[in-house]
């Protein structure tokens, strides 16, 4: 038999009923499957964003905003809800609607494997884990064997129908068995996105990026710090009021490990500058005269910047019957935002003027065995908050006339921004978490789980200090206008989550059910300031905005449902893979459903595997989502199937080559969590609920060397 890739290797180990050889974790105390991965080289992917391969995970998804602003989602919680991070650091997105969300910056082609953790996450996962945990981590070579150098390297090129995209990459090594030079070149691009009956305008792309790194080991001790620009320029957001003009970053990461005979010491340290620009004119249509106001009077720019860093120190502590994890970590933020028109000089709103948010958290983690069939998982953690805003102002009277709407408009935004920046914006937060996780092994093929846990976030800076009414919601997409809300509690969830794994003679089924309670958690809520109700009117009549601004309220939520992933040997070379999720977000205190919660859905799939190839057919279900929010004004979706097929097959043991098709049938459907058109486009409505993609055809080469 030829040699096989390492994408095939999973499946090759399922076939032979090797139980659990598929378990991506390993847990040394008694233990369920409590991470889903998926490993890039292992699954042929054609999208740019990342995020996009969460919809192949149990109770995870995507709020789509654009090609490269993917939103993560699990079990109905989203945005900062959900801890991301990118090689075990965070990243605070650059601009107020999260257009470059924290997976934007691990793309599909340096990607090495995306995790998300299975329902409860540990208090050692991350600071603020109340909607889950995903680790993205991307190449970073190996060490070599002996004093002598190699060079290795991996060439990735792909490319897409749909939008004519295309991707080309480059990864090189140089390596000895104590240092490690490496370095990562890419740039992609596509044109708008058809489908079934036209094309997303805009929804074009391009990015391109390098990384420089450098690793050292000797003895006890490991060390590496790498370096990342990625500059992305014109890129399509049809869901927000605005597209992307540039994301320039750099990113610095630094790690440090020594392996102790009982002790494990890690220390990591990260810095990110994020500058941010988009407007409403450069890619999409500008703005119209109207009876009111000339279209060159509602263009808009916005400058927006993040500068961020953090650092952890975890000391894992190996004993008797399992381990001992002790840590503490900080994550600081700051973030400007600065709208003008660029016809009219003197107009400016500042949208944010050093929002700050600041955690410093410590933990102590206990993993144990009870017994021979008995684990225990245990934590607490305290996060302390710190955050502010500088004071903020604006000019919506550029002409200085004296009287008429743009006087009304300036006086009203003077008078917001005077009540904002008379109130007590420094706010501190002291947030407790916990969890507990016990797993019993009733025989050598099932393993029960319970686990509780009581998790926390303080708002986001958005959620805060938004104090005009304006569409900078994080990436909520839903046309609405808010304000922030400076005095807002922290969320606070008390979960429970229950289930099993069984595996047995190549069948392997993994399900959970789940209930959270969630205590302050922040929705909109109709504002009840005049003058915010006011100003956001005048700006309906201007042809901005949407009537009915709301305001980032604590109300009280819940979230329930149940996900299950499993597979099924039906042969040496046949395996069934299905995946199912479904969710439920409802409002406690009022009758309303929670806003853009991801439709009950369901994959089932079938692999053929050969000697040196395998073949994949897919079918992605999603149900009608008719519990919508009445608050946020949602739209039902109706539900849809399509049909995926992909294939891959080893040329030799460094030459690999993929080719498949989404959406075999050209099927039309509206993906619920795909946002509202906000751009003029002769095939979509404004407003109306944009479209998935047509067919596509995708291919993608992998050359290793």
């Amino acid at each position: 038999m030829k040699k096989v890739s390492a994408c095939l290797l999973p499946l090759l180990a399922l076939a032979s009923s090797q139980a659990l050889a598929q378990r991506i974790e390993e847990i040394v105390v008694i233990g369920v499957k409590d991470t889903h991965t998926v490993r890039t080289e292992d699954t042929l992917v054609a999208p740019a964003d990342t995020a996009q391969l969460l919809k192949k995970m149990p109770g995870a998804n995507i709020n789509k905003n654009g090609e490269l602003t993917g939103i993560a989602q699990y079990r109905g919680m989203y945005g900062n809800r959900v801890n991301i991070a990118i090689n075990g650091s965070k990243i605070s997105s650059g601009g107020p609607n999260a257009m470059d969300a924290p997976l934007h910056y691990a793309p599909v082609a340096l990607l090495e494997s995306l995790t998300i953790s299975r329902g409860i996450a540990p208090v050692s996962a991350g600071q603020e884990t109340i909607g889950g945990q995903i680790d993205a981590v991307t190449y970073a070579g190996e060490f070599g064997r002996s004093d002598d150098f190699s060079f290795d390297g991996r060439a990735y090129l792909g490319g897409q129908s749909v939008n004519q995209g295309s991707v080309s990459s480059g990864f090189f090594s140089l390596a000895n068995d104590n240092h490690l030079f490496r370095g990562f070149v890419m740039t992609e691009q596509a044109d708008d996105s058809d489908f079934a009956d036209g094309s997303i305008t805009p929804s074009e792309y391009q990015r391109d990026r390098f990384d420089l790194g450098y690793s050292y080991r000797r003895g006890d001790h490991e060390f590496s710090i790498d370096f990342t620009r990625n500059n992305t320029g014109d890129a399509g957001t049809a869901a927000l009021p605005m597209d992307i003009q540039s994301v320039d970053s750099d990113l610095i990461n630094a790690k440090y490990q020594w392996f102790g005979d009982d002790l494990t010491l890690t220390a990591k340290f990260s810095m990110n500058e994020i500058s941010h620009g988009m407007s409403n004119f450069h890619l999409r249509r500008p703005p119209q005269d109207n009876a009111v106001t000339a279209g060159a009077m509602r263009y808009r720019e916005n400058n927006a910047s993040s500068d961020n860093s953090g650092f952890s120190l975890k000391l894992e502590q190996d004993v008797d019957n399992g381990y001992w994890r002790y840590g503490i970590d900080g994550h600081f933020a700051d973030h400007d935002s600065r709208v003008t028109n660029p016809n009219a000089g003197p107009f400016f709103i500042s949208n944010f003027n050093g929002a700050d948010k600041s955690i410093l958290g410590v933990y102590l983690e206990r993993e144990m065995t009870l017994s021979d069939s008995i684990g225990l998982e245990a934590g607490a953690r305290y996060n302390r908050v710190n955050m502010d805003s500088d004071l903020v102002s604006a000019n919506l009277n550029p002409t200085n006339v004296a009287t008429g709407m743009p006087a009304m408009l300036n006086n009203m935004a003077a008078m917001l921004a005077k009540q904002f920046n008379s109130q007590n914006l420094e706010q501190k937060d002291n947030n407790i978490d916990w969890f507990s996780r016990l797993s019993i092994k009733t025989n050598s093929n099932l393993t029960w789980y319970v686990g509780a846990a009581r998790k926390s976030r303080s708002p986001s800076y958005q959620e805060r200090y938004l104090w005009i009414p304006l569409e900078s919601t994080g990436g909520l997409a839903d046309g609405k206008t808010y304000v922030g809300n400076a005095s807002l509690d922290p969320e606070v969830a008390h979960e429970i989550e229950l289930g099993f794994d069984w595996e047995s003679n190549g069948v392997n089924i993994y399900p959970r059910i789940f209930y959270k309670d969630v205590s302050d958690f922040i929705q909109g809520m109709p504002a009840s300031n005049a003058t915010v109700n006011s100003l956001s009117q005048m700006m309906v009549n201007m042809g901005m905005g949407a009537p009915g601004p709301l305001q980032f309220t604590n109300v009280e939520a819940k979230f329930f449902g149940m996900d299950v992933e499993s597979n099924f040997a039906l042969g040496d070379r046949l395996i069934l893979r299905a995946i199912a999720s479904a969710v439920r977000g409802e409002r406690k205190d009022v009758n309303d459903d929670l806003y853009r919660i991801t439709p009950d859905n369901f994959i089932l799939a079938l692999d053929y595997l050969g000697n040196n190839w395998m073949l994949s057919v897919e079918n992605m279900s999603y149900a009608k989502q008719d519990k919508v929010s009445a608050t946020n004004f949602e739209l039902e979706t109706s539900g849809y199937s399509v049909v995926n097929i992909s294939s891959e097959i080893n040329l030799s043991d460094d030459l690999e080559i993929g080719l498949g098709i989404d959406n075999v049938f050209d099927k039309k459907h509206e993906d619920h969590l795909g946002g509202y058109n906000r751009a003029f486009n002769s095939d979509i409505p404004m407003r109306e609920r944009l479209p998935g993609l047509g067919t596509s055809v995708y291919g993608r080469v992998i050359w290793r060397f």
